[in-house]
């Protein structure tokens, strides 16, 4: 009899040691399909840096997202409750 496939969701955050830099990267990816999710993963990494690199690849990232978020917005086809659904828009602060 075949194993049955466990169909759980872990968050990037269950596992207390992740790579920031790969997080806050893929994050630039996510946020094309859920904003929502990225802007919480971004949230989620602020305060774990501990280099000044981590600081630099987040700060690259948090432009690129807001850079996109507010190109999309100009775009006709842009549908805020499709997007942010019942939130509010948001955008990322970098850190300093």
């Amino acid at each position: 009899m075949p194993r049955k496939k466990l169909n759980t969701i872990t968050s990037p955050f269950a596992f207390g040691i992740s790579d920031m830099n790969d997080l806050s990267r893929d994050a630039t990816y996510v946020i094309k399909w859920n904003a929502p999710l990225a802007i919480q993963w971004m949230e989620g990494i602020a305060g774990r840096f501990l280099s000044e690199y981590e600081k630099e690849v987040y700060n690259k990232s948090v432009t690129k997202i807001n850079n996109y978020l507010d190109h999309l917005e100009k775009m006709r086809y842009y549908d805020k409750k499709e997007v942010w659904g019942a939130l509010a828009p948001a955008r990322l602060s970098e850190l300093f």
